[in-house]
């Protein structure tokens, strides 16, 4: 994405002279005829500067994310450096612990009941304002913060590094194979996995992740008592 927050016409143009011209080329004609005057007036802008969401990164380097609609609810760490679209949910924390009581099952049912649901695999809608604005974190002591930190860097770095050792694997892959794991483990008799969920499987090292999860849930309901 190109930002140019802050700065004029001119000094988009000066400072950065290639981005200029890309925005020359792709922007300028569509802006010329939009109704929004302020829209045309700064053309080299983006339309809305989401000025909450700047002042929610001040002090942070890092942010969780999370896709709006999606099959599996994730959060993940994303680097202070990347600009979410609008098709995701940033949220202004950068604590383990918060990605931990975010990831557990806890909490995706939360959102899987508060959220809505879109789009032709009918898939959940994370609605900021009802599934995370609404929902009660519980009250750490030092002992379980502490925990719940170490088990949500280590959910985000586990995930992360197999993604980095195998360009094919996708975040929706992984989670597939881990529902299948807990359809196997609830009914022993259910359909094995296929070939393909085998080679995701270990590519994934997907009984691991299930693993990181399984603990996760069990640190979060322990810190509701």
């Amino acid at each position: 994405m190109i930002d140019f927050f802050g700065l004029n016409e001119n000094q988009a143009r000066m400072d950065y002279p290639k981005l200029y011209q890309w925005l020359l080329d792709h922007v300028l004609s569509e802006r010329r005829n939009n109704r929004d005057k302020s829209f045309r007036e700064n053309w080299w802008l983006w339309g809305r500067a989401r000025p909450e969401i700047r002042d929610l990164k001040i002090g942070l380097s890092r942010y969780i994310a999370t896709c709006r609609t999606a099959k599996f609810r994730n959060f993940e760490f994303i680097d202070l450096n990347v600009v979410p679209d609008a098709k995701i949910i940033f949220i202004g924390l950068e604590s383990g612990d918060a990605l931990a009581i975010l990831s557990s099952r806890l909490h995706t049912h939360w959102a899987d009941a508060t959220g809505g649901w879109l789009g032709v695999g009918n898939d959940s809608n994370y609605n900021h304002s009802d599934c995370f604005g609404k929902f009660p974190f519980p009250e750490l002591d030092e002992k379980q913060k502490a925990h719940l930190c170490e088990l949500g860097e280590r959910l985000d770095a586990f995930r992360k590094e197999r993604q980095a050792e195998h360009s094919d694997l996708t975040m929706t892959g992984m989670y597939n194979v881990l529902e299948r794991l807990r359809e196997l483990e609830a009914n022993p008799d259910a359909e094995p996995l296929t070939e393909k969920e085998r080679a995701i499987h270990e590519k994934g090292l997907v009984s691991v992740l299930k693993q990181i999860h399984d603990e996760i849930d069990a640190a979060t309901f322990d810190a509701y008592g």
